[in-house]
């Protein structure tokens, strides 16, 4: 359950980084182009990225602090249920503990 909730601020933050390391390794192969412009875009990049990373962390936290205390919907097994989703059989929830759907309350 934990790794699903904080899996996508991994991904982003490295994302990110991966991207702008590309970038500011682009810049400084081309020797005709000025790098200073596109070494300034990787580091934007970078912490844009990394400041995305960092908000889907603190909400990934905010959302278990509230799942603790028993203010976030909760499977009957007691996971934490996933944002609602629709699907042919209506609105469900996706328990990340068992993966079982529910029905949206």
């Amino acid at each position: 359950m934990l790794l699903q909730l904080f899996a996508p601020a991994a991904v982003v933050a490295a994302g990110a980084f991966a991207a702008g390391s590309l970038l500011a390794d682009a810049a400084q192969a081309a020797a005709t182009a000025p790098a200073g412009s596109y070494a300034r875009l990787a580091q934007c990049l970078q912490f844009g990225g990394l400041g995305t990373a960092a908000t889907m962390l603190a909400h990934s936290c905010w959302r278990l602090w509230r799942w603790e205390r028993g203010r976030e919907p909760q499977c009957p097994c007691g996971g934490l249920l996933s944002r609602p989703q629709r699907s042919r059989h209506g609105r469900r929830r996706r328990c990340l503990g068992c993966r079982r759907p529910q029905p949206e309350t």
